[in-house]
């Protein structure tokens, strides 16, 4: 059986627990992106083929970002808001993309640990669960899962295998970024059985006007400091749009990183992108927000900041700005005077 070590783990995890295995909750992080979405299919395709049972596709929170709703919807992923009480009904429980000491998921902090953890974020010290597998060596959780479906040489239906590319593609930005060689290996296995079409419709979908909308508060309240780019963006309907803008902000030529804030009920969400491959955007966040409340890798990290319920505005701002202004200090960035808005008009 080729394959990673992890992948080959977890196939030997399922074939071990059979129809031992009654039922399995698959549970993605909030607000689910594609990476999360393809490895929880992918994840209940493995266990239907071993287990030969039940499986349930959960997440809390929304599908926000337009592209990501559109791949749940052309593709008929099985993936559901979590329903009130429904934890209770599922004594097994899978999470993917994400560990239970993260603040970005639904699991319950008093409840015994999962059956599965699947997952390529760096491992929390107090990540726990029958089987963990965790491979930060992978650009993409859905690779993983990739690697366990090749592993076992399980057949793969269409729109699943077009989620999996997909889901691999956004994740590492079509594979230029934190994309090794076992990413481009699965992306390319699974890419001969994708459906073109399906792909190009998810990735260029019609965007509403909130997002633009959004796209040009970010751009118009952009600053800069050195060869830093950022924004915050205020209130949004969707957390996705943090990690979006900041995406489109590094791409100015002269950025080497950007960080962005935006409000969502009663969280600040915080991104960092990075152009360059060893700045450990991931472990600079965690230290800036706390252990469990940022995360991420060398290039991509994102995180939240809880705020009280009704916060006033004064505490949104304080927040916003703690946040930037630690950061340029550990980019040895002086934040007095060191901002410029290039992109505001002169009446603003």
């Amino acid at each position: 059986m080729k394959g990673s070590f992890q992948a080959r783990k977890l196939v030997r995890e399922l074939s071990r627990r059979g129809r031992s295995l009654k039922s399995l909750l698959i549970m993605t992080h909030d607000h689910p992106d594609p990476d999360s979405l393809a490895s929880a299919w992918a994840l209940a395709h493995l266990v239907r083929h071993f287990c030969r049972v039940r499986t349930r596709i959960v997440y809390g929170g929304v599908i926000g970002r337009k592209e990501n709703r559109m791949m749940a919807e052309r593709l008929g992923i099985p993936a559901f808001p979590l329903k009130p009480g429904e934890l209770a009904d599922w004594p097994k429980i899978a999470l993917v993309d994400t560990q239970p000491p993260f603040k970005n998921n639904r699991f319950p902090s008093r409840r015994r640990a999962p059956e599965f953890i699947v997952d390529h974020h760096p491992r929390h010290s107090n990540t726990r669960a029958e089987c963990v597998i965790v491979d930060e060596d992978a650009g993409a959780t859905t690779t993983i899962l990739g690697e366990a479906l090749l592993a076992c040489g399980l057949s793969v239906p269409r729109k699943i295998a077009t989620a999996m590319v997909y889901g691999i593609g956004s994740e590492t930005q079509n594979l230029g970024r934190e994309a090794a060689s076992r990413d481009i290996k699965v992306y390319q296995a699974f890419w001969l059985k994708a459906n073109m079409k399906a792909l190009w419709g998810i990735a260029y979908p019609k965007r509403p006007a909130d997002f633009f909308a959004t796209l040009a508060r970010g751009i118009r309240h952009a600053f800069t400091a050195k060869n830093v780019i950022g924004v915050h963006l205020g209130a949004l309907t969707t957390p996705d749009r943090v990690g979006q803008i900041a995406d489109t902000l590094l791409t100015h030529e002269k950025m080497r990183w950007s960080v962005v804030t935006g409000r969502y009920q009663s969280r600040l969400h915080v991104s960092l992108r990075t152009n360059d491959p060893d700045a450990e955007a991931g472990r600079l966040l965690r230290r800036l927000l706390g252990h469990g409340k940022g995360g991420g890798h060398q290039m991509i990290a994102g995180g939240v900041v809880d705020l009280p319920a009704e916060a006033p505005e004064f505490e949104w701002r304080q927040a916003e700005e703690k946040v930037v202004s630690e950061f340029l200090e550990a980019q040895d960035i002086k934040d007095s005077g060191a901002r410029t808005y290039p992109f505001r008009e002169e009446s603003a």
